[in-house]
């Protein structure tokens, strides 16, 4: 879709239901893929088991007839900063809605939090969170997520580190204009928190931060 602009109807979307819906799948992907999710699991492998679920509950007769309207995208190519073939970056998840056209997204960037190798850092990074500041992704749309795998320690230690980095943030290359606050999308899903950034366009993009416990071992 490119940075093509939504309409005002599309844009009302994601206070009328789209970020609730879209938040609610990820919750019944998460919870369903759990007995299978464990601390040594790579970001693909489960985002892969998040997806299956969430594809599965989409084929569900059970599930509420208006998510007939959503389907979902894994690892889907995307041609930004003149990328082109398999240089492409990849959106590691987005739920596209088919309640207008053009057909909103709401996307997802995953990331692992584990100490000794998945820092907060990378979390904030040129793959993380700079992506959305920076309009690599979702340059069209108000708002997104980023998902925490949390595979160490509590979604409240990353919480903090989260708010650390922000405040440390001296150089304000995160472009921060509303530090965390926690919010309740869902109130299966309760370690959410939301910042709103500035972006290079002049507009602001509002992040939910969601950490999802990974981190059951492996035996």
């Amino acid at each position: 879709m490119g940075a093509e602009e939504l309409n005002s109807f599309a844009r009302s979307a994601y206070d009328y239901g789209f970020r609730r819906d879209a938040h609610q799948l990820i919750d019944w992907g998460y919870q369903d893929a759990l007995p299978a999710i464990h601390s040594k699991l790579l970001e693909e492998e489960i985002t892969g088991l998040i997806v299956e679920a969430i594809e599965e509950r989409l084929d569900d007769p059970f599930t509420p007839e208006r998510f007939d309207r959503y389907s979902i995208d894994e690892e889907k190519p995307i041609a930004v900063e003149g990328r082109k073939g398999k240089k492409r970056r990849r959106l590691d998840l987005a739920v596209v809605s088919g309640h207008s056209r053009p057909r909103p997204r709401y996307i997802f960037e995953a990331k692992r939090l584990r100490k000794n190798g998945y820092p907060i850092g990378k979390y904030l990074g040129e793959d993380g969170l700079k992506c959305f500041i920076q309009g690599v992704y979702a340059s069209q749309y108000p708002e997104a997520a980023m998902i925490g795998y949390v595979q160490s320690d509590t979604a409240s230690y990353w919480e903090l580190e989260l708010q650390r980095s922000f405040d440390k943030d001296l150089n304000n290359d995160l472009c921060v204009v509303q530090l965390l606050q926690k919010v309740k999308v869902l109130s299966s899903m309760p370690d959410v928190w939301l910042s709103k950034h500035g972006r290079m366009a002049g507009n602001v993009i509002a992040v939910h931060h969601i950490f999802l416990d990974c981190s059951a071992s492996s035996d």
